[in-house]
């Protein structure tokens, strides 16, 4: 079970550092942190590769300001995770601040060289929880 810990403390702190690295739009912590073989689909039905995700995450004119994990579940099987739960992010654009943005996400992590990876994000916008 020390394995399992430890691994989970590992995807754990793996989390954190993508939302501080999405703050920052920190494309360096990003990278160290997404697999090459990376899909992401966007709350609105976009998609695209890694390249393309941090591409986006390098525009100046589109900054989260905000970047919030209300709810996550992690599940562990093995050298795969998936992380679920919902989020609240808020983006400022050339147009100003823009709305906060409420989602549920999925997110798949590999386990692979020593570290986790994560390998797919998908994202569906959903209504602010109510109190």
């Amino acid at each position: 079970m020390a394995d399992g810990d430890d691994r989970l403390g590992q995807l754990q702190a793996a989390e954190a550092g993508r939302c501080r690295a999405l703050l920052a739009a920190d494309v360096a912590a990003l990278a160290a942190l997404t697999g090459e073989d990376y899909r992401h689909v966007e709350t609105g039905g976009g998609t695209r590769d890694r390249a393309g995700f941090l591409e986006a995450i390098a525009r100046p004119d589109h900054r989260f300001v905000q970047w919030v994990i209300e709810e996550s579940r992690i599940d562990l099987y093995g050298d795969v995770a998936v992380v679920s739960g919902r989020y609240h992010n808020q983006v400022q654009t050339p147009a100003g601040l823009q709305p906060v943005k409420h989602a549920r996400f999925l997110r798949v992590w590999v386990h692979r060289y020593g570290a986790w990876w994560n390998v797919a994000h998908q994202a569906t916008a959903t209504t602010p929880p109510q109190p």
